[in-house]
């Protein structure tokens, strides 16, 4: 050892080299540990940053994934986000995680619950937080129906951008599909009906939703009542805009379970993507699974989707009537050109039928 230092006393630029490498490495354990990183010297690592959701696939979010309160640097219970309207809105708690944003439950000046979407990616330029951010701004500014979720206002929080939604407090379609066997009957076709008088109130405006799953519809108090779909996040505008906003980084968006199959080929969106992602919707409502659920890994479902056909709802629900199998067959074709050419067309004429299951 002794000998190492006469050396290095001998050769000033190499130990003057070795002391600013020590020293940055010292310096990014210093940042590290100071971010809450996970660290270990030997072998040397730094882990990843813990305040990003983990555990979900690209594109989905769950509502029943709670938070810590850690999850995100900057927004906690009380802090207050004041809006482009100059409204102040105190954060009260986290609602759920997606792969973009937090979703926190608060309250706005007037006392009126609401949800604060914060998108915790920042406003680096051009970065898919951004472009969702935008693109929520763009179809608020287009939509507003009693089926869709209403966007009251947006802001940004310390550089991160964020939305103000009216809270529905009856919890979501996933929620209740998980907590319950079966849904009560007459629900089916009342929750359906509402949803797809969105789905085509979308469509007649330019928009396509592409992310169509019982997670992003909710209900205002109960599945009796009122309904209305959400996070139109990774739609497409058609018409003045030509921006495909992207979620995920695997290449699609949306979620597995209900992404079309000309979807996963990377297809040009088009309004078919949500009448298949409808069909699924309704599909697992009645059978209590959607197509394909069969296939554990991701890649394994959209493998299958563009491969076969999905399974006749009949082999989960027997007593499920032929028109309404044959229905959803079609609805959930994978040839676009083969389904029916609205939300409310999948309906049409087996209305009795749904709401007799």
């Amino acid at each position: 050892m002794s000998e190492f230092l006469k050396w290095l006393a001998g050769n000033p630029v190499v130990a003057g080299a070795l002391v600013v490498f020590l020293g940055v490495l010292v310096l990014m354990f210093v940042v590290a540990f100071i971010q809450g990183r996970e660290i270990s010297f030997w072998p040397p690592r730094i882990g990843a940053r813990p305040d990003k959701p983990k555990g979900q696939e690209p594109g989905e979010s769950h509502a029943q994934d709670k938070l810590p309160a850690e999850s995100n640097p900057i927004v906690g219970r009380g802090t207050v986000l004041t809006t482009a309207a100059d409204d102040k809105v105190t954060i009260d708690s986290n609602f759920y995680g997606g792969s973009n944003a937090t979703l926190f439950r608060g309250r706005n000046s007037s006392g009126q619950q609401v949800i604060a979407k914060v998108f915790w990616r920042g406003l680096a330029p051009n970065s898919t937080a951004w472009e969702l951010f935008r693109q929520e701004q763009r179809t608020a500014e287009i939509l507003s129906h009693r089926n869709i979720v209403r966007v009251f206002d947006r802001g940004l929080f310390g550089g991160y951008p964020f939305t103000i939604m009216e809270y529905l407090g009856g919890g979501t379609l996933r929620d209740w599909l998980r907590t319950h066997e079966r849904l009560p009957r007459g629900d089916i076709l009342s929750i359906a009906g509402q949803v797809a008088d969105a789905v085509d109130y979308a469509h007649s405006r330019g928009v396509v939703h592409r992310d169509i799953k019982p997670g992003n519809i909710l209900f205002e108090s109960d599945p009796h009542g009122r309904v209305a779909l959400g996070d139109f996040g990774i739609a497409r505008i058609f018409g003045a805009v030509q921006r495909d906003i992207t979620a995920a980084t695997a290449g699609f968006s949306g979620s597995p379970a209900y992404l079309a199959p000309e979807a996963v080929r990377g297809r040009r969106p088009s309004q078919a993507e949500d009448i298949y992602g409808f069909g699924v919707v309704l599909y697992e409502m009645i059978a209590g699974r959607p197509p394909f659920e069969q296939f554990e890994e991701v890649y394994a479902v959209l493998q299958a989707k563009t491969d076969e056909d999905a399974a006749d709802i009949r082999k989960y629900r027997p007593e499920v009537p032929h028109r309404v199998a044959a229905r959803l067959a079609q609805t959930v074709s994978r040839d676009p050109t083969a389904r029916p050419e609205s939300a409310r067309a999948v309906l049409s004429g087996i209305e009795k039928e749904i709401a007799a299951l």
